[in-house]
């Protein structure tokens, strides 16, 4: 009786070299990153609220807008700029703009600097004098400016009567006077928004190597030698950006001085987010309002641009 043999060939055999491997995932073919997948939804979003109101504000700028029963719309091509390089309201808000933005800026940065500077020598209780510093930024633009609204009132106002003491504002009310009002909404934004200034710069100052300041103080270096030679050098990218944003929100945003001055006395506190905002939403002329709106937004890049690139040396790209 002969054994029966068996030749058994294996199933999994293949003939030629190895398979490749295809575990290659559908998103490893997409030609873009998986982060700005995620990140495409609220980019898209963004670019439709963003440049569809552009697109518009852009074609109005050449066009009159009459809200009549068949809003009628008049193509004016450059009519509307034109009318806008001759009209001495639309210069004095550049005018007030300049100085309420010069001075914001100036007072919020070396105020800034300083808090943040003294903070971090703080040895013991830095995080609640921190966050009693940045209340103010912490209330809403409308409410601050109905705050110091009560705060200079002639008849009951606590600022107005200090200073009455003294013999300041007794025959005219502060918000009255050309000259102090604008230095009151100079000084409100600074009281709200310093602290912003304060954080941008304490949390650059926190960064800056020990050692730096170590091998300054061998070298003779006192105090104020190591802030101009290194602290202050270092500084320039947080400037930069406390620079940016604040400049950016003061020719845009007009809110307490709407509340507090309403842009008076004779248009002395009128800035040209408030004069866009009169000749769009309140005249309803929405022709010339975009224009006006179109050239803020031109000359608002132009200013960021300057701060970063030419004044702070490019210190934004470090």
């Amino acid at each position: 009786m002969t054994g029966q043999q068996t030749n058994t060939m294996p199933t999994d055999a293949y003939v030629g070299g190895e398979p490749e491997e295809t575990d290659q995932s559908v998103l490893d073919s997409v030609p873009i990153s998986f982060e700005m997948l995620l990140l495409l939804p609220s980019i898209a979003t963004l670019a439709v609220l963003s440049i569809i109101p552009l697109v518009v504000m852009i074609y109005l700028s050449f066009h009159e807008v009459n809200f009549t029963p068949v809003n009628e719309v008049i193509f004016l091509g450059f009519g509307n700029y034109t009318q806008m390089a001759a009209d001495g309201n639309f210069w004095n808000s550049w005018r007030v703009t300049l100085f309420y933005v010069a001075g914001s800026l100036g007072l919020q940065l070396g105020l800034g600097i300083l808090i943040a500077v003294m903070l971090h020598r703080v040895s013991r209780g830095e995080n609640l004098l921190t966050s009693i510093i940045i209340m103010p930024m912490m209330i809403a633009p409308v409410v601050v400016g109905l705050l110091w609204q009560f705060l200079l009132d002639p008849s009951f106002g606590l600022y107005t009567y200090m200073l009455n003491q003294v013999g300041l504002f007794v025959d005219q009310p502060i918000l009255a006077n050309s000259t102090s009002a604008l230095v009151s909404i100079i000084i409100m934004d600074t009281w709200q928004w310093t602290p912003l200034v304060v954080l941008i710069i304490l949390a650059r100052v926190k960064s800056i190597p020990q050692h730096l300041y170590e091998a300054a103080s061998v070298d003779g270096a006192t105090g104020i030698t190591q802030f101009r030679h290194v602290t202050l050098p270092l500084l320039k990218p947080a400037i930069a950006i406390a620079l940016l944003l604040r400049s950016m929100d003061l020719m845009r945003y007009f809110a307490k001085v709407f509340i507090t001055t309403g842009g008076g006395p004779s248009s002395s506190t009128k800035v040209i987010g408030l004069y866009v905002y009169e000749r769009a939403l309140r005249f309803f002329n929405l022709g010339y309002g975009s224009a006006t709106g179109l050239v803020l937004l031109i000359v608002t890049i132009l200013m960021g641009l300057m701060f970063v690139e030419t004044i702070m040396g490019g210190a934004g790209d470090e």
